[in-house]
């Protein structure tokens, strides 16, 4: 959590201090307003339970009309959906995540598209269970630490203008990304998305929306 609160200062700063020099105006503050909510709301139903997901956005022009560049960080707090009928029925999780995006939008309609490299670092804790008709059955536990997953996600978004300063984001994402090592799939990888039975070769993807503040 304290590294990302520090990258967003770090990324706030510097492209305030350089947005004059490099990149026309306006810069963009966002926030998800959506993601880890329906985990609260829908906590038998939907695949996580009771999980906390932060992830800011900046979003700033450059030089080329209709060009920009996103960048956002996240941290998410939780667990999945207990299974008893899985061999692993319990999972939590916790992870940090960093994103970057290049987007091109339309000039005619508020419609927008992006793509760009992720990579998240995360962590794994929780109970498996061995079926045993003679002996009974056998329970353990696991914790993993510093799981890394790098690859790329692409979206297609619709900005709605709230007022001259505020703007809604809707949208559609999906998320691609390699993790190294033979390690056991996890319910779901911080920053990708819903992974339940990939190992290795993950893929998600996922609507959201993002709530954007014009700061010039």
């Amino acid at each position: 959590m304290k590294a990302l609160l520090s990258f967003l200062i770090v990324c706030t700063v510097s492209m305030n201090a350089n947005a004059q020099k490099i990149y026309s105006t306006p810069v963009y503050i966002g926030l998800d307003v959506v993601k880890g909510i329906p985990s609260y709301v829908f906590p038998e139903k939907y695949f996580i339970r009771k999980t906390v997901i932060i992830e800011p956005y900046v979003r700033f022009n450059r030089q080329k009309p209709g060009k920009s560049i996103l960048i956002s960080a996240g941290f998410a707090k939780g667990s999945s959906k207990v299974d008893s009928s899985r061999q692993v029925n319990s999972n939590q999780f916790q992870g940090i995540y960093f994103k970057m995006a290049f987007e091109a939008s339309n000039r005619r309609i508020p419609i927008s598209g992006g793509v760009g490299p992720m990579f998240s670092i995360s962590g794994f804790k929780g109970k498996y269970q061995f079926k045993g008709p003679t002996f009974g059955d056998y329970t353990n536990s696991f914790h993993e630490k510093e799981n890394l997953a790098f690859g790329a996600e692409g979206y297609v978004a619709y900005d709605l203008a709230l007022n001259k300063k505020l703007s809604l984001r809707f949208l559609i994402r999906n998320a691609i990304a390699i993790r190294p090592g033979d390690i056991s799939p996890p319910d779901y990888f911080p920053g990708i998305g819903y992974t339940k039975d990939m190992s290795q070769l993950l893929f998600s993807g996922g609507f959201s929306t993002q709530l954007f503040f014009r700061c010039k």
